[in-house]
């Protein structure tokens, strides 16, 4: 069949014997043997084996030959003539013939039908033969009546099947037949009016309610992990009640004293703790007086080989690296049923089974390898091997053993942040140091990892660590992750690409700024964006670039403009662009320059107060100025007006 099992139909005595199942790959072969034992019985003649007749000629004879066995007897016939009879066969010219139930019926005996006459039972087991030797009488001109034939004293017949007893007479004339049954009644088989005497001849029939019926046929496989109980259901009925006997897969009854074996009152076999060879066709045979019936149930101990770790395969090798003076455990975790028996195999054919403890090594239950303080000496080939009643794998470990090594180190800060710039090419640097080259590795916003060299879209990882990105795009932006690593450990430095913003002037000129005549003026532009650029633009137009110096002008790196003696021509209108390729922003300031503080030119006229009474200052406006405030102040020195204009 497709799933490796071979089915055998009408399986029968000759498929006896052992079959082996090869299975093969690439990676080697096994192979699993399976004894096979077909259950049955040799056939068992009913009748007694060598018998001697006599019947008169012209007479009728029935001579039986039944027989039992499993499975069912073939029943045949030689007569004296060598002639081989099976059941209903007839024969022409013959007056011969054999009934389904193996009896042979000869009809008008005459001295040609005298001699030696053989019975053979046989099936796939054996055979049985019974030999009849018939003597043929001849008739005087008139004798008296005789039962020469019947049935057997004792005949036991299967409920509502069919009984057929047989009574054979002889007599000249013809005798007549009379059958009385159990109930008193008289049955005549008339043959000829007349007859001389009369003989009885008693024959007793037992009608057995039903022969044993074996209850579901159709379970035939049972299945048991390795270890466990298992029960073996043998659920009958007939009458009288049957008597059960198991037979094993050797062909051998079953006792219940043995402590393998538990036979139930109700005919359940009860097998303990299986193991691999109780596995077969265990028969269930059901016997009582009316008949037999039997039931075969196969049952199947599952053996699973062992798994080590998980990998499938009978041996498989793998990598491992322990540090110098540091503790190391290598797993070597077998399943299978039953469970695996575990050993470690060292370099010099030392075996360390499991579990095992020493100052320096140890193997656990779990089949987990401790090595304390591993030394480079340690270094080398390692096997653990896992067995159980299904086989035999290994897992073969590449142990190196290296010196402590320091993680490598991050030059420069852990983190960053920078702007993306789209269109224009970025380099995102990574730089470590250690003291064995570390292994640099940029994982991607998307988690897409970049090895030394490798190219991915818009991405190239440079031999140098660093990561370029060429004609980046919105979509580019994220975080980074560079990952160095060595035996010593691993460290980790990210970068986060943030889309740029437009540039911002973060403060405001609210109203005129106002310097006196030859004083420095300061003139702040606070921007912020990247990348920046800042430009200051003149009354005169003329547009100073930060940084940058022209005579009484300078532009401060933090984007101040400073005027240093300024004069009443440096009156007007600034103006501070900060722009970068996200967009710009604009500061208007408006600069007045004092040539000359105000001053009042002459004072108030002596004045007498009243209630109600006014107060006049008089004052000169100075020219280049939008605005004056004069305070009049009283003899009294109190406040009377403040004026605006």
């Amino acid at each position: 069949m497709n799933n490796g099992t071979l089915r055998i139909g009408q399986a029968s005595y000759t498929d006896r014997g052992i079959y082996k199942c090869i299975g093969s790959s690439a990676a080697g072969a096994d192979t699993v043997s399976v004894r096979l034992y077909v259950s049955a019985l040799p056939p068992v003649i009913q009748q007694t084996l060598h018998e001697n007749t006599s019947l008169p000629e012209g007479g009728t004879a029935y001579i039986h030959c039944t027989a039992t066995g499993a499975p069912q007897p073939v029943i045949r016939w030689i007569t004296p003539d060598g002639i081989q009879l099976t059941a209903s066969q007839l024969v022409t010219g013959q007056n011969l013939v054999v009934f389904p139930n193996g009896t042979l019926y000869i009809r008008g005996l005459g001295p040609r039908n005298a001699g030696r006459y053989e019975c053979s039972a046989s099936n796939t087991v054996a055979s049985s033969r019974r030999t009849v030797i018939l003597s043929i009488r001849r008739n005087p001109s008139s004798a008296k009546a005789s039962i020469t034939s019947s049935s057997p004293q004792r005949t036991d017949v299967i409920y509502g099947s069919k009984l057929l007893l047989n009574c054979v007479a002889t007599g000249e004339p013809e005798p007549r037949i009379i059958w009385r049954t159990p109930s008193k009644k008289l049955v005549d088989i008339e043959q000829k009016q007349q007859r001389s005497r009369q003989e009885v001849v008693r024959i007793k029939v037992k009608v057995a309610t039903y022969p044993p019926q074996v209850q579901g046929k159709d379970q035939r496989t049972v299945r048991v992990f390795y270890g466990e109980t298992v029960t073996l259901g043998c659920n009958t009925k007939g009458e009288p009640l049957p008597l059960i006997t198991w037979i094993s897969p050797t062909n051998k009854v079953i006792s219940p004293a043995l402590d393998k074996y538990q036979i139930l009152d109700d005919g359940t076999l009860v097998v303990q703790k299986a193991q691999r060879f109780d596995g077969g066709n265990y028969t269930c045979m059901a016997r009582n007086s009316a008949g037999q019936d039997h039931k075969v149930t196969r049952l199947e101990v599952l053996v699973t080989p062992p798994v080590i770790n998980g990998l499938r395969g009978t041996t498989n090798a793998i990598k491992v690296t322990a540090v110098q003076d540091q503790l190391k455990l290598v797993d070597c975790m077998a399943k299978g049923t039953p469970t695996p028996r575990i050993m470690w195999v060292l370099p010099g054919n030392v075996i360390l089974p499991a579990p095992y403890y020493s100052n320096r090594m140890a193997v656990h239950l779990n089949g987990t390898l401790e090595i304390r303080s591993p030394k480079t000496t340690d270094s080398g080939q390692l096997a653990c091997i896992a067995r159980n009643e299904g086989g035999e794998v290994r897992l073969v470990v590449n142990l190196d053993v290296k010196e402590v090594v320091k993680r490598p180190q991050i030059r420069g800060s852990k983190t960053d942040s920078l702007s993306l710039t789209v269109g224009n090419a970025m380099t995102l640097n990574c730089s470590l140091e250690g003291s064995t080259l570390p292994h640099i590795t940029w994982i991607l916003p998307s988690g897409t990892p970049l090895r030394s060299g490798a190219r991915f879209s818009k991405f190239f990882h440079r031999p140098d660590g660093s990561l370029i990105i060429s004609n980046p795009s919105i979509a580019e932006v994220g975080m980074y992750r560079c990952l160095g690593h060595n035996s010593g450990g691993l460290v980790e430095r990210t970068i986060t690409l943030s889309p740029g913003r437009k540039a911002e002037i973060n403060n405001i000129y609210n109203s005129p700024v106002s310097v006196m005549n030859g004083e420095t003026l300061l003139l702040h532009c606070q921007a912020s964006g990247e990348p920046l650029r800042l430009a200051w633009t003149l009354p005169s137009g003329v547009v100073l670039n930060r940084p940058q110096r022209a005579g009484r002008y300078a532009i401060l790196p933090n984007g101040t403009l400073a005027i240093h003696q300024v004069s009443v021509y440096d009156r007007g209108g600034y103006v501070c662009r900060a722009a970068n390729e996200f967009g710009s922003s604009l500061l208007s300031v408006s600069v007045i320059v004092i040539a000359y503080p105000p001053r009042i030119t002459s004072g108030p006229p002596s004045v007498t107060y009243a209630k109600l009474s006014l107060c006049s200052c008089y004052c000169r406006k100075i020219p280049a100025t939008n605005q004056v405030t004069l305070l009049c102040i009283t003899l009294w020195n109190s406040v009377t007006s403040l004026y605006k204009k």
